[in-house]
């Protein structure tokens, strides 16, 4: 466990204001820190978020939950709205908004649809490759500057047809789960989602080895140390539109990153238990399990042999559609990440440790600094679950989608406002 949690979560630093002229000294005793590292927390080496207004939680003295009764099963889905609403983010294109309308009005004909839109892009893709190639031939340089400002054009329009065609599929399995998708929480205040039956967002996804390490992220983030009543349901939590938002953006990263695991352990694990044509393997053969017994036993216990590089590549997100489409629905759901960020970053100041930040964004909080949440546990509990959805169907409609259009490849940093590349004051942890 260790190298993972080494190599996903990043460290951080405090020091105090000094002039240019003092700025080596400076970093000899460290840097401001940055803001809270989502990769450490998504780690399964964790540390506990700390989430401002935890020393107001509201309890009652009935309601006391078993920690590991954490992720519980309502008792119906009946609350489901009559007439299905996608996901909060917003589809523009003709061909994401005929897939919508069927999705609501005749979900059967969804996936051929969607399947048909896509084939179709792909073919016009080629097309224009070819074009492209016959073109570079014989064209001069000004017409070749012309020609690949409207190939240009043209690829960035069909980036974002194929981004929220992968946007719906993946709402289209929330909707078959039963589980409608929450609603945006821009305007902030109290929020409260209502029942649902959290199976279809735990047992009804994922196979038994990671629906524990599903469990566990949960309770890291959830269970707060030395609140066992938070867990009950009754607790009442005050949170800044950011830090909410945060948590959702690296919950959906996590649970991205857990499929990826997830299938290539399991396929190991099978090749190591019989042969190429299904036969059982004999003796000798090299069992990538043989020299961790401890990996053989649980998906916990393979990630923790994996080493730094093995964690950066297994992490990042395949495919610049599915980045787009994980950031849509982020943004939809809390705003701009980065400029929520500013924003809190500004109300804190400059602050010289992680005590006196809590004690801050408290302060922004109550005076209306920063937008805020009131949530309860249940509710927040539900979030969490939802991203760590979210991110495990969207690998599954990734690959889908990528079987039939080719999808542009990523880089292999962590995206957008999960990345923690920019100097920054420090944010309560």
């Amino acid at each position: 466990m260790a190298s993972l949690a080494g190599a996903a979560s990043s460290s951080s630093s405090c020091g105090g204001h000094r002039q240019r002229s003092d700025r080596s000294s400076t970093l000899r005793r460290g840097r401001c820190l940055r803001s809270v590292s989502l990769l450490g927390l998504a780690a399964f080496g964790v540390q506990t978020v700390a989430f401002a207004g935890l020393g107001s939680i509201r309890r009652d003295s009935h309601a006391r939950a078993s920690v590991r009764a954490g992720v519980r099963l309502h008792a119906s889905s009946s609350d489901l709205p009559a007439t299905w609403k996608a996901g909060p983010a917003d589809v523009y294109s003709g061909q994401a908004q005929k897939a919508l309308y069927l999705m609501k009005e005749n979900p059967m004909l969804f996936d051929d649809t969607v399947e048909e839109e896509l084939e179709k892009l792909q073919v016009q893709k080629d097309a224009e490759q070819k074009a492209k190639t016959a073109l570079e031939a014989n064209a001069k340089e000004d017409q070749l500057v012309l020609r690949r400002r409207i190939e240009e054009v043209k690829m960035n329009d069909r980036m974002r047809i194929v981004t929220e065609l992968l946007y719906l599929k993946v709402c289209r399995k929330f909707q078959q789960l039963k589980v409608p998708l929450i609603p945006a929480l821009k305007g902030g205040g109290d929020v409260k989602f209502g029942n649902i039956d959290l199976k279809g967002l735990t047992t009804d996804i994922y196979s038994k080895d990671a629906l524990e390490l599903v469990r566990d992220h949960l309770f890291r983030i959830i269970g707060q140390q030395g609140n066992p009543s938070f867990m009950g349901g009754m607790g009442v939590v005050q949170i800044a539109m950011f830090q909410a938002g945060q948590v959702y953006a690296m919950s959906a990263m996590f649970g991205y990153y857990l499929r990826r695991v997830d299938a290539r352990y399991q396929l190991e694990k099978l090749a190591g238990n019989f042969g190429a044509w299904g036969d059982k393997a004999p003796e000798t053969t090299d069992d990538p399990f043989s020299e961790d017994k401890g990996a053989a036993d649980s998906l916990k216990g393979y990630i923790s042999s994996f080493g730094p590089d093995e964690v950066q590549s297994m992490w990042a997100v395949t495919s610049v559609e599915a980045q787009m489409a994980m950031e849509s629905q982020v943004t939809a759901l809390f705003g701009d990440l980065r400029a929520l960020k500013e924003k809190l970053v500004n109300a804190l100041g400059m602050v010289s440790s992680p005590e006196e930040a809590t004690v801050k964004l408290e302060q922004a909080i109550k005076k209306d600094e920063v937008e805020s949440l009131r949530i309860t546990s249940d509710d927040l509990r539900r979030l969490v679950l939802e991203a760590v959805a979210y991110g495990s169907l969207l690998n599954d409609q990734e690959k889908q989608v990528d079987s039939l259009y080719e999808l542009t490849p990523a880089s292999s940093r962590v995206m957008g406002v999960l990345s923690d590349d920019e100097e920054g004051r420090m944010l309560p942890e």
